[in-house]
């Protein structure tokens, strides 16, 4: 009843599709939802996690001004030519929204393994880490902006 902040930390997709069907009933009565999210999974899964799913399971059902927080990494198996899943942030609506700022990093695949592509989703302000200041150069944003409109 008087639940107006949430933070939640999934570490996996599992974690994260059990978290959101749980507590979805209470996301209309959110000021403010944290999300952190570490997930790998593999793009056929009915538990895949795409900009889409953030967009309709999170966002969508938040009160009209409430306000989020994104920090997800996530680390997509046989992904790494069409890149579905990293294109699918850039269609959504929150991903164009003057506020929160959402920023959106590939990683090369080194720790995550060969066949991976690996993405953050993160909004500023983060929280929970330290942007690296790249992250705010003119470059990324133009490179951004190229990726939006083509």
């Amino acid at each position: 009843m008087y639940l107006s902040r949430l933070h939640v930390d999934c570490k996996n997709s599992i974690s994260f599709h059990r978290t959101i069907a749980l507590l979805s009933s209470v996301f209309d009565r959110l000021s403010h939802l944290s999300l952190k999210l570490v997930a790998s999974m593999i793009i056929s899964s009915p538990l895949v996690i795409s900009g889409d799913i953030i967009q309709q399971r999170c966002i969508n059902r938040l009160k009209p001004l409430a306000t989020y927080n994104l920090n997800l990494e996530l680390h997509v198996n046989y992904d790494l030519k069409e890149k579905i899943i990293f294109n699918s942030f850039f269609n959504v609506p929150f991903t164009n929204r003057q506020k929160p700022k959402v920023f959106i990093e590939e990683h090369d695949n080194l720790h995550c393994g060969r066949n991976y592509h690996c993405f953050k989703v993160l909004t500023s302000p983060c929280n929970d880490r330290i942007l690296p200041s790249y992250m705010f150069s003119r470059a990324l944003e133009k490179y951004v902006k190229n990726i939006l409109f083509m």
